[in-house]
């Protein structure tokens, strides 16, 4: 009894550890849509209400999940505190919160500190410019990044438990 109540823990420990393996390829497609969005939303802002930029920050990241709306919400907020930050400091800011997720790859991170760099130094139509190209700059990324999770997803699932199965035979 003692045994297969082990050899069930192993398996579903490691079963566990597959699933979570693999559940970080749809974190990241979840990310790059909500951040797509963001921008949306940010656009939407500048574009049709004329709204200022840390207001429209603040706009569009309660409009987020909490993950990608922090984003939004940080950068409107140090823009807020009248701290001497400029746009694109403040938005520098903002995307460490991304920074330490263990989801948010490399390339991700350098579009959205590129959209920071012409963040509130140029006229609004080039902010305009500049927020549909990081959009489809994501879109792109989100694309590469379904087609990994599709082909990954399944494989971390399946390898998790039958690791577990392995270490189970192994030990017996």
């Amino acid at each position: 009894m003692l045994r297969c109540t082990g050899a069930l823990c192993i398996i579903c420990g490691c079963g566990y550890a597959g699933l979570k393996a693999a559940g970080t390829y749809s974190c990241r497609v979840e990310v790059l849509r909500n951040l797509q969005n963001g921008f949306s939303l940010l656009e939407t802002e500048i574009s049709y209400s004329s709204t200022p930029l840390p207001v429209a920050l603040r706009r569009a990241g309660e409009k987020l999940d909490k993950r990608t709306g922090s984003v939004f919400g940080k950068a409107a907020a140090l823009l807020e505190m009248n701290q001497g930050y400029t746009a694109g400091e403040a938005w520098e800011e903002a995307v460490s919160i991304l920074a330490g997720e263990s989801f948010v790859r490399r390339e991700e991170m350098s579009v959205l500190l590129m959209f920071g760099h012409g963040l509130g130094n140029s006229a609004r139509e080039e902010q305009l410019k500049n927020i549909a190209l990081t959009r489809e700059q994501l879109r792109i990324i989100e694309k590469k990044a379904l087609e990994n999770r599709d082909k990954n997803t399944k494989m971390w699932q399946y390898m998790g438990f039958c690791l577990g199965v392995i270490i189970v035979l192994v030990l017996i």
